[in-house]
């Protein structure tokens, strides 16, 4: 059978377990006549994700993999550098190589998006109120549902921050237990969310702990401690409102801590915490030396140093400055590479390609980490319902004329399309980004155009599954309502009312986002 009849006849393929209970690759039921190759990748990012293959499962050797499958080299290969892309699976090259499947994390994410955010000339600043808006909220739920487990946890954490010795050994700790407490909240949107600016934050701290004299940085670590555990005290009481409150004197006093006014107005700098955690290994090895190399790059990248579409310099010039092998380099392009941060290709000698990044992907990337974690719509849109109506009340409070005079036009394009469910989630969509443009803060845009592109991915699921829900159309039309109503508490720049309002909104849609069959549904069926 050639490989594109193996296309049609066949489509991909997945495990079953075999009478010795290993893994046996047989043939799925043919489904359209796409690229062999995008076909196999994606059945096997569904099983990854599904958990079906689990994190460091070992793919059968390319020259078994291919037989099994009747297809080429070239298309295995291909399949698999698209799921190395999306950080599923880790290709070990050499004697005892192979693909190797990995549990996507968080930290690809805030790597792209820290670049991102810096090229955007954010601040502190921005990220301080970024903080403000997400943890607060989870902060409470923790405390809500935390069980003995969750405690102890903390409490490891919290002793690991007490006992660090050196700035970046405190930064690691204080920002484990930051996250821990957003994680063991019971929402992956919001861990995930929270997560992608856990590290940029970081860098932040680090740098202002390690420019001051050791009595100011051990007087900030002092003051964290004590915040960390006036909060686990909030914790173990089951208090959710004085855990959140705990939560945000600690976010205020550790930045007017942490920072000068001033510095906090200048744009945020990732270069010396990522030198600082590529220096911190010792080790020699080509996959460390590589990795180094890699955050050298990236790090120029941020600096400004290299732009979109700069080329790299050849690879004979870039071992010798950096004093490695050809071999290792390549590994180190091909990390950037898999970043989206480069563009190589095969024979060309004018050198690699710089590519800068964009909301977009940083979605995709954000997206996949989404899909993995199990997350349900309802996670989702209850994530939006803990946060959107702060960033709302800023952005009314901001909104400038230009853009109110947008927003009022998006108002009436909604109240056409109320009966037609999906144009009007569309245009609901649609007017909550002109809404968010108000916020004049870029990592809070960020986080609004990432949601944005997840809503993207979702929408015709959502679309074609509640159309037919009885009282939509009524539901459509409340909320298009309180749309009205947020514009007018903006025109009167009344961030509370707007927030109030949105709360409303956002609860309009509460029935069968968060409490209906459909809202049980995994972003993973409906991005997929």
């Amino acid at each position: 059978m050639t490989e594109n009849q193996d296309a049609q006849a066949n489509g991909a393929v997945a495990p079953s377990q075999a009478d010795g209970g290993g893994a046996v690759w047989r043939a799925l039921p043919r489904r359209n006549t796409q690229k062999v190759s995008h076909l196999l990748a994606g059945d096997l990012r569904r099983q990854i994700l599904t958990g079906e293959l689990a994190a460091n499962h070992r793919l059968p050797p390319e020259a078994e993999f291919t037989a099994q499958l009747q297809i080429s080299r070239d298309t295995l290969r291909e399949a698999l550098r698209i799921l190395e892309s999306q950080q599923l699976v880790e290709i070990k090259r050499g004697r005892g190589g192979g693909a190797v499947v990995r549990r996507p994390g968080l930290d690809a994410v805030a790597r792209y998006v820290a670049l991102l955010l810096q090229l955007r000339n954010t601040t502190l600043a921005h990220l301080e109120e970024v903080r403000t808006v997400v943890e607060p909220p989870a902060a409470e739920l923790l405390a809500v549902r935390a069980g003995f487990d969750d405690i102890e946890t903390l409490v490891e954490l919290h002793d690991a921050e007490r006992a660090a010795d050196d700035p970046l050994s405190f930064v690691t700790a204080m920002s484990a237990f930051d996250q821990a407490v957003i994680e063991l909240s019971g929402n992956r949107t919001l861990a995930v969310i929270a997560g992608v600016f856990r590290d940029i934050y970081a860098g932040q701290l680090y740098s202002s702990i390690g420019s001051t004299d050791t009595s100011s940085a051990e007087q900030i670590a002092r003051r964290v401690v004590v915040s960390h555990s006036a909060f686990l005290d909030a914790a173990r009481r089951g208090d959710g409102s004085l855990a959140q409150n705990t939560w945000s004197d600690y976010l205020y006093t550790t930045n007017r801590l942490l920072v000068s006014r001033n510095f906090s107005r200048q744009p945020i700098d990732v270069a010396p915490l990522w030198r600082a955690q590529a220096g911190h290994d010792s080790g020699e090895s080509a996959p460390r030396r590589a990795s180094v190399v890699a955050t050298e790059i990236r790090t120029r990248i941020a600096e400004g140093r290299l732009g979109e579409g700069d080329r790299l310099p050849p690879l004979a010039e870039l071992a010798v400055e950096f004093d490695i092998s050809r071999p290792t380099l390549r590994e180190a392009l091909r990390i950037l590479e898999m970043e989206f941060l480069l563009n190589l290709r095969t024979g060309d000698r004018s050198g690699a390609t710089i590519r800068t990044p964009t909301t977009r992907v940083a979605s995709q990337l954000a997206g996949i980490v989404l899909e993995a974690r199990g997350t349900t719509l309802a996670d989702f849109y209850r994530a939006l319902r803990l946060i959107e109506p702060s960033i709302m009340g800023l952005a009314a409070s901001r909104i400038g004329t230009k853009q109110l005079s947008a927003v009022k036009r998006a108002g009436i394009e909604l109240a056409e399309c109320c009966d037609d469910t999906g144009r009007f989630v569309t245009a609901y969509r649609d007017a909550e980004m002109l809404v968010f443009s108000a916020v004049k803060n870029p990592a809070l845009t960020v986080i609004a155009e990432i949601l944005h592109w997840v809503r993207i991915a979702i929408e015709p699921g959502v679309a074609a599954d509640v159309k037919d829900i009885p009282g939509v159309t009524r539901t459509n039309r409340r909320a298009q309502r309180l749309f009205g109503q947020f514009v007018d508490a903006a025109a009167e720049h009344d961030p509370a009312r707007a927030t109030a309002v949105w709360t409303k909104a956002l609860n309009a849609n509460a029935a069968w986002a968060e409490e209906s069959e459909f809202s049980r549904r995994l972003v993973l069926d409906l991005m997929g």
